[in-house]
Parts: C-alpha cells; sequence; structure tokens
C-alpha cells in the first residue's frame, strides 16, 4: 500500500500518472461509468450494501475476484453432510441476517446437540474433563483447578466484564480497559501453566497482543443474544444466504475480476483490473479486509489513523482441517467423538444431524498453530492427524482422512483471516476514523462494524455504508 501517494491525496496535492479518476459524474460527462456504485467483494457486507443501494434506484456492479459467491461463507456441498467452512452461527438477535433471508425465502434450522468440551487431550493424553479436577495433568493454581481446558479463559474472566452494553466498547470513558488480555487474567489468578492453555486455542494470535476489550465486547453481544434464545444455522448451508442475495441483484455479480488498483477522490472513484480493464463509477464501496485492501495500490484521501488502521489492523488466522472417520470409532469406544486438543489440532469438532455423528470432523485450528502451520502440506496435516487420531482413540487409528483444508491465514491472500480481532491501545486510534468515507470510497465488512460481530456485524457495515452514500447522492 502506497502510503506517501495517500498522504499526497490526504494534502491535497495533484497526482500524476495514467490512472486519475478526472472526476466521476453523469454517463458521457467524462468518460462512460461502469455503474453508478461499485461494491468490492461478494459477501454478506458487500452484497447487503448492493441490494439497499439498488432498491435506491441506483446501477450497482459487485466486482469479486474469486470464482464464487459469499466470502468468508463457504459452505462444503462437496464433502458428506456439506459442512461449513466459514461463517455459520445465526444468533435470534441478527435482525439483518433473519429479515434478508426471510425476504429471500430462506428459513432456519436447530443445531444438533453437540458434545464438545467432554473429551480432552492434554500433553498428548486423552482424559475426560469430568476427570479434570484431581488429574495429575491439572497443574492449575488451585482456585482454577475445576475449570475445564477449554472453559478456562472465559470461565474466568466472565464474571468481570465492566461494560453496561454493547456500545460502550468504543467509547472514551472505557478505553481504560483495552489493555493486554495476558496482563489482566494474570491480575486475576492466572499463572503461566493457565496462559499456556488458554493460548493453546485463543480465537486470535497470543493473550499478549489481544485486547480485553474484545473479549468484554464480545461478552456484552453475547449476554443479549443468550437471552434470545439459541443461535441457528442457514437451512441447505450459509452460502445459500449470499448466494440468494446476489441472485436478487438486478446486475450479476461479476467474478474473477480481481481488482489491482483504487482511486478516489470528492468527485468519484475509479478501480483498475488484474486485466488491465478500468471501471468508473460515482461511488466505491470497499467490503474487502484489511489485509487484503493493504496490499492494493490504493489512493484516496485517508487520514493519518485509517492508513495506519489499513495497514496493521490484526486479523486471527485459521486453518480448517475436513476430515472424515471411514468408521465410526467413537461407538468402539463409546466416548464422545469431539476433542479438546492442545496439539496443533486444537479443537476437534464431530459433525452431527438429527441422527447423532455424521462421520466427519472440523479440526479448527487458531493463531500460533495456524501460522506455524500455513506452510505445512496435505501429506504433512493427514499425518498429524492420523497420529493426533490414533494416540488419542486408537480405534480411529489408520480411518481418518482429510478431505479439505481451508486456510484462513496470510497465504490466503485474497482473505488475509479469519476475521479482525484487536490488538492492546488500537480501539481510541483507530474503531471510528477507519470506517469513515474517504472522498467517494466508503468501507464495509466485518471489521468495519459498531454494534454486531461477525457475519451481523458484516451486514450493519455494509448498511451504514450505504445509508451513507445515499445522504451523499441526496437520494
Amino acid at each position: 500500500m502506497m502510503i506517501s501517494r495517500r498522504h499526497l491525496l490526504a494534502s491535497g496535492a495533484a497526482l500524476s500518472g495514467s490512472f486519475l479518476i478526472g472526476g466521476c459524474g453523469p454517463r458521457g460527462a467524462r468518460g462512460a461509468k461502469a455503474a453508478d456504485v461499485i461494491v468490492l467483494g461478494a459477501g454478506l457486507s458487500g452484497l447487503h450494501a448492493a441490494r439497499i443501494l439498488s432498491a435506491a434506484g441506483l446501477d450497482v456492479l459487485v466486482l469479486e475476484a474469486t470464482d464464487r459467491i459469499g466470502g468468508r461463507m463457504v459452505t462444503l456441498d462437496h464433502l458428506p453432510g456439506a459442512p461449513e467452512a466459514g461463517g455459520e452461527q445465526v444468533g435470534q438477535g441478527y435482525a439483518r441476517i433473519r429479515a434478508e433471508a426471510a425476504a429471500l425465502g430462506l428459513a432456519f434450522e436447530d443445531f444438533a446437540p453437540s458434545r464438545f468440551g467432554e473429551q480432552l487431550v492434554v500433553d498428548g493424553t486423552r482424559i475426560a474433563a469430568s476427570e479434570w479436577p484431581a488429574s495429575p495433568l491439572n497443574r492449575l493454581p488451585e482456585a482454577l483447578r475445576g475449570l475445564s481446558p477449554h472453559q478456562l479463559f472465559f470461565g474466568l474472566v466472565a464474571r468481570h466484564n465492566p461494560l453496561p452494553d454493547i456500545y460502550a466498547w468504543r467509547e472514551p470513558d472505557w478505553q481504560s480497559h483495552d489493555i493486554p488480555a495476558d496482563d489482566f487474567v494474570r491480575s486475576i489468578g492466572a499463572d503461566d501453566e493457565a496462559v499456556r492453555l488458554m493460548n493453546a486455542t485463543l480465537n486470535a494470535g497470543e493473550l499478549s497482543t489481544y485486547s480485553m476489550m474484545n473479549v468484554w465486547r464480545s461478552l456484552a453481544i453475547y449476554n443479549e443474544e443468550r437471552a434470545l434464545g439459541p443461535s441457528q444455522r442457514v437451512q441447505g448451508g450459509s452460502q445459500r444466504l449470499p448466494e440468494a442475495m446476489a441472485a436478487s441483484l438486478s446486475r450479476p455479480v461479476r467474478t474473477g475480476a480481481r481488482v489491482m488498483d483504487i482511486e478516489a477522490d470528492e468527485r468519484g472513484a475509479a478501480v483498475m483490473l488484474e486485466s488491465g480493464e478500468r471501471l468508473r463509477a460515482d461511488f466505491l464501496v470497499s467490503a474487502l479486509p484489511f489485509p487484503v485492501l493493504r496490499r492494493l495500490n490504493l489512493s484516496a484521501p485517508l487520514s493519518a489513523p485509517q492508513a495506519e488502521a489499513i495497514d496493521a489492523l490484526p486479523y486471527t488466522p485459521i486453518i480448517q482441517l475436513h476430515a472424515e472417520a471411514e468408521t465410526p470409532f467413537w461407538e468402539e469406544d463409546g466416548l464422545a467423538p469431539e476433542m479438546w486438543t492442545n496439539t496443533p489440532l486444537n479443537r476437534i469438532f464431530a459433525r452431527r444431524d438429527g441422527s447423532g455423528p455424521t462421520g466427519m470432523f472440523t479440526c479448527w485450528i487458531d493463531g500460533l498453530d495456524a501460522i506455524a502451520g500455513d506452510s505445512r502440506s496435505e501429506a504433512s496435516w493427514q499425518a498429524l492427524v492420523s497420529d493426533v487420531f490414533a494416540q488419542a482413540r486408537p480405534a480411529s487409528e489408520g480411518r481418518v482422512q482429510v478431505r479439505e483444508i481451508v486456510r484462513w491465514t496470510p497465504s490466503n491472500r485474497l482473505v488475509g483471516g479469519a476475521y479482525m480481532h484487536w490488538a492492546p491501545g488500537q480501539i481510541s486510534r483507530w474503531a471510528e476514523p477507519m470506517i469513515r468515507p474517504a472522498g467517494r470510497l466508503f468501507f464495509a465488512g466485518e471489521h468495519a462494524s459498531h454494534l454486531h460481530t461477525g457475519m451481523e456485524g458484516a451486514m450493519e457495515a455494509g448498511e451504514r455504508a450505504a445509508v451513507d452514500i445515499l445522504d451523499m447522492a441526496g437520494i
């Protein structure tokens, strides 16, 4: 990302070169427009913005770099049971998602009950969670010995949440709580062993680089959601929702359209595709994750906090291994198939339907283990899966095969990570400024949300970007 060029734009200095906007007005005024609005990214956020803008009468073109619709909602339809590789849980309070689904004729269904947490694999030894408090493997401080490793982090911190509501996380009065999670958990009784187990499956990087405000915000949202009832999932697969949203647009989403350059000013916007094609519009919505945006040639009147956030906002790396058991080994050993582990496979979830386990497993690998495993080959992952399963569950030996590897990691250059998280000290500097329009460039995506996270956060941010454009356009 060319910071020096951005700073020239921000200061009002003139640019030279062949990729100048030159102003975007009515068709024919300064070269033909491709659309009134170009939206980058055919995930939930970009598609929700496109639907709102299209409904208001604007001509909207959605560009998607990959060959499919959905962004970080991915249903693996080619695998048994069509497991999910991206967003799946739809809370009862996800009003935007539920409204879109209803409008598009989609329904929701309950999750099958899970037995995750009953079986642990700690330092290579399988143990029932019920045996953990008295186990010699349990080297936690006395006050924490009753907490199973999979409950340790949230079990320790949940009762300490200082935030009164879902709004407070961005307000100045609460920023004293934006501190490293490592510091906080140690202040309330965690020791090195507790931190080691917490880091094993942390949905981020590690506690020392993870703001406690992520946790407080998530807990505030969770408490509101829990009061409304259990989460559900989209019937037929999560990806059906963005696919239906895309199909409802008056112009088809243009897939395989990889953007390399973006320019925006107070008059309009333009993008250059990898093919060399240049597209103009009055407005541009970027729903691209910041790790993707930072790799592009971006020239827009960004503020300093925006430029900093685009360059440095952290994203959680996740690798998913979707594996299939050739025989139901859990019936042979009589144990729940799911496992929490502090092996490089982290958490192992069994896919279930109404009749029980389907035989498909998802190894959900977070943070430091995902980074360490990003360069692993398929054969190396298969060997690791075989070893971990065989050691923990001898009845499974040689019977578990990896069918798909999904990388939400830096090596996936069209995503860069599964979702954003805040490092300590970033919220007060970036949370509000980074989502302001930069000329005719507007920001969407789950990273640009305020009151929600995840899928509903993506919808919220897309809606905000669309409303801001309509306000600027006087519609």
